[in-house]
């Protein structure tokens, strides 16, 4: 999906979150779900060399361009189990990372959704 595309999702569930949390969680909420792509930057730099966004994004359309074969060429660290319990743990001497948390899995299963609707689950 596109940054633009995980905005306006996030956008949206923020919107529905205000009557349950505060701004602050909302917040956090909003930057776990979006900032976990910062990975997807880090292995494009690390896999071309290049430093541009739009390049990135480009580079990763490209990746879903490609019939049979899984749209990602490598481990994204941020979208890891493993960085969910990390994120897990530190909630509980850091309460306000479960809001984090809670970005990071909603922005995982958009990604689950999206791969899935594009048969690539």
């Amino acid at each position: 999906m596109t940054l633009k595309q995980h905005s306006m999702i996030t956008a949206a569930a923020s919107i529905v979150l205000i009557p349950f949390w505060n701004w602050m969680q909302i917040a956090v909420f909003a930057v776990g779900s979006i900032l976990i792509d910062i990975d997807h930057y880090l292995f494009f730099v690390l896999r071309q060399k290049k430093f541009g966004i739009k390049a990135m994004f480009d580079y990763h359309d490209s990746l879903f361009k490609k019939k049979d074969q899984i749209p990602y060429a490598g481990i994204c660290v941020f979208h890891t189990l493993d960085f969910f319990l990390l994120v897990g743990i530190l909630s509980i001497f850091f309460p306000i990372l479960i809001f984090l948390l809670s970005g990071l899995v909603f922005h995982f299963l958009i990604d689950l959704f999206h791969l899935y609707r594009h048969n690539y689950l």
